[in-house]
């Protein structure tokens, strides 16, 4: 079984200070699409397609929900070696919060049960 670093991060609150790697897929998964979607394209040095760069998406007026959608889609695909094991879905809203900005939220599905979400404001 392939063991990977444990790299959620400390302020998450179902965060573990008793690991240090680990060998759970779903694990696995979450860090990979946190990687895809906070990176933007051309960051990586080597595969500058690599990344969703979500924060400049989301405020992109011309993208709508089914291609954002689409696009990190594209990316799990692509960079998730699991997503050939297991079924993993964003599903995007958006809105405007009572103090006036704007804001995203990403739960992300796997295998139809929801796993986490992400909020970009």
């Amino acid at each position: 079984m392939i063991q990977e670093l444990y790299i959620r991060n400390p302020s998450d609150p179902n965060f573990r200070t008793d690991v240090l790697d680990h060998s759970n897929p779903i694990e696995s998964i979450m860090a990979k699409v946190k990687m895809i979607l906070g990176t933007r394209q051309g960051q990586i040095i080597g595969d500058l397609n690599f990344g969703v760069g979500i924060e400049d998406l989301i405020f992109e007026t011309k993208i709508n929900k089914m291609q954002l959608e689409e696009d990190i889609k594209n990316q799990i695909w692509q960079y998730v070696s699991e997503s050939g094991d297991y079924s993993i879905r964003p599903d995007i809203s958006f809105g405007k919060a009572e103090a006036g900005y704007d804001y995203c939220v990403i739960d992300f599905y796997i295998n139809e049960q929801k796993t986490f979400g992400v909020l970009v404001k």
